[in-house]
């Protein structure tokens, strides 16, 4: 019977890490103000998995909640946007963005495939 309860015990702690109990991210942000903030920390990651904007000018801050330097650009158009936080716990910048679907990550060798990106839904 002990063997059951701890049998249990292990699949229900599972299920709740498995279902985003252990999960730092959130599902997605809404841009407040006009302004898309996202933070990222030591561990390479973003405080979401998506945020959210209106079509034209959006603004972005990039918030650095920790040491490690980091960037945050936008795929396809790398070139035009391109935030960087170290030293400075912060950088804020702008792009003119139709609607449509598009990825944020860190484009410092290493930290995309770590898990530094997020989508951006402009509407």
């Amino acid at each position: 019977m002990k063997i059951k309860r701890y049998f249990m015990s292990v699949v229900v702690a599972s299920l709740l890490i498995s279902c985003g109990g252990g999960s730092e991210n959130r599902k997605a942000v809404s841009s407040e103000d006009g302004v898309v903030r996202v933070t990222t920390y030591d561990s390479q990651k973003f405080d979401a998995d998506m945020y959210e904007a209106e079509a034209g000018l959006v603004k972005i801050e990039y918030i650095l909640d920790g040491f490690q330097s980091h960037t945050l650009v936008i795929e396809g158009m790398e070139e035009d946007f391109k935030l960087e936080v170290g030293d400075e716990k912060t950088d804020l910048g702008e792009i003119e963005l139709n609607a449509g679907r598009y990825i944020l990550y860190c484009d410092i060798a290493g930290h995309r495939t770590s898990g530094m990106e997020a989508k951006l839904l402009v509407n």
